[in-house]
């Protein structure tokens, strides 16, 4: 007569493998999202630097995210910047973070109290010669993360 082998050992195996998932896509998640603004802000453009702008996305506020949706945002970017500059890539400079107790997002908009805002140094080599766009970087809390922002009032 045959003995049947337990299922112990697969079930041990599977559930090992399972934890490990689990433990890879929170270590990852958690690793995208951060709760320190600078280096959100850091991410941000480390992304658009490396022409992974649906990755920037999603480190936008949900108002700007309203603003844009990903598709074109992703498209707009590649089309202006890679396209009609023809840059590969670009240099970045982050400026101090400073305080701002209450700001507006837009004429329309909604007001934030707790605020964190850097001035961002972007310089492309392109075809209309060396360029620096300096824009400052908002960044809010959005279901207590922060999140980047950027002025639309005006």
């Amino acid at each position: 007569m045959r003995r049947r082998r337990s299922p112990f050992p697969i079930l041990l195996a599977v559930g090992c493998l399972v934890i490990m998932v689990i433990g890879f896509v929170s270590c990852s998640v958690q690793s995208f999202t951060t709760n320190d603004p600078k280096e959100v802000i850091e991410e941000f453009y480390k992304s658009e630097k490396e022409g992974e702008f649906g990755q920037s996305w999603e480190l936008f506020h949900s108002e700007m995210k309203k603003k844009f949706k990903k598709s074109s945002y992703i498209q707009t970017k590649n089309h202006v910047f890679m396209g009609h500059m023809e840059v590969d890539t670009f240099d970045v400079e982050i400026g101090d973070l400073r305080e701002i107790n209450k700001w507006k997002f837009s004429k329309d908009g909604p007001s934030f109290k707790e605020v964190k805002a850097a001035d961002v140094n972007l310089t492309f080599e392109s075809q209309f010669g060396l360029l620096t766009i300096t824009q400052t970087c908002y960044v809010a809390k959005d279901d207590g993360e922060w999140r980047v922002l950027w002025d639309y009032n005006f």
